[in-house]
């Protein structure tokens, strides 16, 4: 009985292991989609506001995104 116990608790850790391992996967890939959509978001908006000198459009960048200049400046660079 003990040995049945035992494997049931062992497939239970199993599982959440996992559980988590996916989970962890799962984060990691949306995180890469948003910097790259921020990246992209980023680059649009320098384009369409060429005009504009670029402390101003990082400026604008900051506070819609709630990012840093440094940031800003560093996604622009890449």
């Amino acid at each position: 009985m003990q040995d049945f116990i035992d494997s049931t608790d062992q497939k239970k850790t199993r599982k959440i292991i996992l559980l988590k391992q996916l989970l962890t996967f799962l984060k990691m890939k949306r995180s890469k989609e948003l910097v790259e959509k921020r990246k992209d978001f980023v680059n649009d908006y320098v384009k369409r506001n060429q005009d504009k000198q670029m402390k101003v459009i990082v400026t604008e960048l900051t506070e819609m995104l709630f990012l840093s200049e440094r940031t800003i400046y560093n996604i622009i660079q890449e």
